[in-house]
C-alpha cells in the first residue's frame, strides 16, 4: 500500500512536535502534581532544544541506505529526549521542593499553544493530500 503521509516533510515534523508537545506536558503534569511532595525536583527539557535536534537527525528524502551490516545505523526519528535532568531551582522552600506554581502553569499553557499550532499545520496538510485525492478520482 502506498503510504502519501510519509513523503510529507510538514506532516512528518508536526507528528514530531506533537509528539514533544505531549512528552512534556506529560512531565509538566507530573511536576504539578508532586507540588507538595517533599524534595522533588522539577523536570523538564527544552522543547525547542529537542525539536532542532530531532529535526537535525531526522532523515532526508536523499539520506544514504544502509547496504552493509558493518554501516553505522543513523538515529530513529522516534526518540523523545532525555528528561532526567533536574531544572536549577528558581526557588526553593523549606521542604527542597523547588515546583513553581506559576512557572508550571505558564509552561503547561506555552506547550498547549505549541500541540494546537502543530495539530492546525498537520490539519492543513491533510486537506490538501484529502484534496489531490479527491480531485484525482474526479477526473
Amino acid at each position: 500500500m502506498f503510504d502519501l503521509t510519509s513523503g510529507n516533510a510538514m506532516i512528518q515534523t508536526m507528528d514530531l512536535s506533537m509528539s514533544l508537545a505531549s512528552k512534556r506536558q506529560t512531565l509538566i503534569a507530573s511536576n504539578l502534581a508532586n507540588l507538595d511532595t517533599p524534595g522533588y525536583r522539577t523536570r523538564d527539557f527544552s522543547f525547542e532544544g529537542a525539536m532542532k535536534s530531532a529535526l537535525a537527525g531526522q532523515k532526508s528524502p536523499n539520506s544514504l541506505v544502509t547496504t552493509n551490516p558493518m554501516h553505522l545505523q543513523g538515529s530513529t526519528g522516534g526518540s523523545l529526549p532525555p528528561t532526567t535532568d533536574a531544572l536549577q531551582p528558581s526557588a526553593e522552600r523549606n521542604d527542597a521542593n523547588d515546583v513553581s506554581l506559576d512557572r508550571e502553569n505558564m509552561l503547561l499553557a506555552r506547550t498547549q499553544i505549541n500541540y494546537q499550532a502543530s495539530s492546525t499545520f498537520m490539519q492543513v496538510e491533510l486537506r490538501k493530500l484529502y484534496s489531490i485525492i479527491r480531485e484525482g478520482t474526479a477526473h
